[in-house]
């Protein structure tokens, strides 16, 4: 059976209409605020993203470095840059240079092709320029406000699930039954590999861009029949690596997000929720309003 990149049918434009940049956030609304809000009960938080700072991980090949640095110190606030103050003030401001897909970063849209076409159809030669793109940037990104769900996969409650595992809808429907959770429209669902504990070894941690567990074709397919607002791994590239056929690349990225409209959230830190057996919670993530931009790092939550 040919996958629907072979097929030749057409694919867009969006069960939402032709012109919709949202996907899946359309699910998004104050029923399901709500229905997140309710599942806070002690009002502990959880916060899902990695500290960013020199040397951290990366693909540096083509995202290149995160570098960051002080570019005016408190004490640089005297002559000759600047007249003495009565009350002596001075002011910090740091400078940072990277690119958006470093660290905790949230995918958008306009990330992944097909045949040079983003979401709905949208022709990447036209739609992008030096400055970014003129439709389905981060900034048409709203808050993500909505019920999350974590699965544990294979492996990786007291260590790391195996390098190369493409993680099944199988496991993930046992894994759902036994703690009695049903995925809902709109859901944030998140994979816990434990990968992430390999955060500051930065050399290990990026052999997991060539070889690493994570989502299986299958289970994308699936995750999209679900119609999940979002998901993503503690991986990354939050799907199994290297693909489980030949010839491809990122087609899990590629089904979920051009296809199917779903953003995909790379490199979470899920080790706190694994450690404390937290499996349903309130999730927000916020990405940065950045025009045009193909990612934002966030800094996501989850309140139990």
């Amino acid at each position: 059976m040919k996958e629907w990149y072979e097929s030749g049918k057409p694919w867009y434009p969006s069960k939402w209409g032709k012109d919709d940049q949202l996907g899946t956030l359309n699910l998004l609304g104050p029923a399901k605020v709500l229905e997140a809000v309710g599942l806070v009960k002690k009002g502990i938080v959880y916060n899902l993203s990695h500290t960013l700072r020199n040397g951290i991980p990366g693909r540096y090949s083509s995202h290149g470095h995160f570098f960051h640095t002080v570019a005016q110190r408190v004490y640089d606030s005297r002559p000759p840059h600047r007249e003495n103050t009565i009350n002596k003030v001075g002011g910090s401001v740091s400078r940072m240079e990277t690119t958006d897909h470093v660290g905790t970063h949230l995918d958008s849209l306009n990330h992944i092709s097909f045949e040079n076409k983003f979401y709905n159809g949208l022709d990447a030669f036209e739609e992008t320029s030096t400055f970014g793109t003129y439709r389905l940037g981060i900034e048409t990104v709203p808050p993500i406000i909505t019920r999350g769900i974590m699965i544990m996969a294979p492996g990786s409650e007291d260590g790391i699930t195996e390098r190369g595992h493409a993680i099944t809808v199988e496991e993930t429907e046992l894994f759902l039954e036994k703690h009695g959770l049903q995925i809902t429209d709109g859901d944030a669902v998140l994979f816990h590999t434990g990968v992430s504990r390999l955060w500051e070894k930065t050399e290990e941690y990026n052999s997991y861009y060539e070889r690493a567990p994570g989502i299986g074709y299958d289970l994308a397919k699936w995750l999209a029949e679900k119609n999940v607002a979002v998901t993503g791994a503690d991986t990354p590239d939050t799907e199994v690596e290297p693909p489980e056929r030949k010839g491809v690349r990122l087609p899990v990225h590629q089904y979920l997000i051009t296809r199917s409209g779903i953003r995909i959230l790379d490199n979470l830190r899920l080790d706190d929720l694994a450690k404390n057996g937290i499996y349903e919670f309130f999730f927000a993530c916020l990405p940065l309003k950045i025009y045009g931009s193909t990612a934002s790092p966030v800094s996501p939550v989850a309140v139990v």
